[in-house]
């Protein structure tokens, strides 16, 4: 049964001053709770959203994309979430309910017969201090950061990097400062510039999206991965992977550089010293058949990767006439 307070529009707050004071009040707690519940679902779905925006930010026109029209698509976003988390859309307002309600209904804890050392499972403690035990298990680093809710903070040395890296404004922008860099790489692969950058386009967002830490930008325009191989810089973030057509997300570390000329010098070294794209690089006179056979040798895991660099390709090429 579908709770009767009713959130209204996504920005209209006195809606949610009522749901606060009904809770602390303690009037119709099942009906707040589930509110609740469907807000939460409603900023979880939000989030969804905009990272399909953002996906799709490498493909938008400069002519119908602006500050205007993105800040009522925001509005859009958020009022369709609150619609679709009302309706149950998604199921997560049932399970959080779900979660309450038998925490609501379990039995309290006798804290005084039990101590929080009887209440701690030592086995998924993490030590403090590194244990000089023969017999002690290494922790593996993507287990240790399941435990320790957080990934680790990579130790691996950057590169020099500038003191503030300029982000690019406008795809513009992107295409005339790597153009010198694109050109050596091409003529070092056989293939045309205008193919290289637009697959940096396609892989850092128009260069708003290269990989960073809190050291600066890793300034890895290609998403090159740091196998075990790779004795420079890393730098560890959550990337987008495609397993049998079902896009999934997970941690990986890639290549940092200490200018975006080493980026491109990287590329072109990483293709020719991987067998898997021997074949490929027999067609870089063909750059479809180039970038095509790159993705068939598993340069990329997204089943559209060579079509959408090719779609950016036209516009580099426009880009880069005088």
């Amino acid at each position: 049964m579908k709770a009767p307070l009713d959130t209204g529009f996504i920005h209209d707050l006195s809606r949610l001053d009522v749901l606060r004071q009904k809770a602390a009040n303690g009037e119709q707690s099942d009906d707040a709770m589930r509110a609740a519940a469907e807000q939460f679902e409603a900023l979880f779905t939000q989030m969804l959203f905009k990272s399909m925006r953002q996906a799709n930010e490498a493909f938008e026109s400069d002519l119908i994309d602006n500050r205007t029209s993105k800040f009522y698509e925001q509005m859009a976003d958020e009022q369709l979430s609150s619609a679709l988390s009302s309706e149950g859309s998604l199921g997560l307002a049932d399970l959080i309910v779900e979660q309450f309600k038998g925490l609501q209904n379990s039995e309290p804890m006798d804290v005084a017969n039990n101590p929080a050392s009887e209440r701690i499972n030592l086995d998924r403690v993490i030590p403090l201090t590194p244990t000089t035990s023969p017999d002690a298990q290494v922790l593996p680093e993507m287990e240790y950061a399941k435990l320790a809710g957080q990934l680790p903070l990579d130790s691996s040395p950057m590169p020099p990097l500038q003191a503030k890296a300029k982000p690019f404004e406008t795809p513009d922008e992107f295409v005339s400062r790597l153009t010198p860099y694109a050109q050596k790489a091409a003529r070092a692969l056989g293939t045309d510039p205008a193919l290289l950058i637009a697959q940096a386009a396609l892989e850092t967002g128009w260069g708003k999206k290269v990989i960073a830490n809190a050291k600066g930008s890793s300034h890895n325009l290609f998403n090159i991965k740091a196998d075990p191989r790779w004795n420079g810089g890393k730098v560890a973030t959550q990337t987008l992977e495609f397993y049998d057509d079902i896009p999934v997300q997970e941690m990986a570390s890639f290549r940092a550089y200490a200018s975006y000329e080493d980026s491109f010098n990287d590329y072109v070294r990483f293709l020719n010293e991987n067998p898997r794209y021997e074949a490929a690089l027999t067609q870089t006179a063909q750059p479809e058949q180039f970038i095509s056979g790159l993705q068939q040798a598993g340069y990329a895991t997204d089943p559209q990767y060579s079509n959408k660099v090719m779609s950016i390709f036209g516009r580099v090429k426009g880009l880069m006439e005088p």
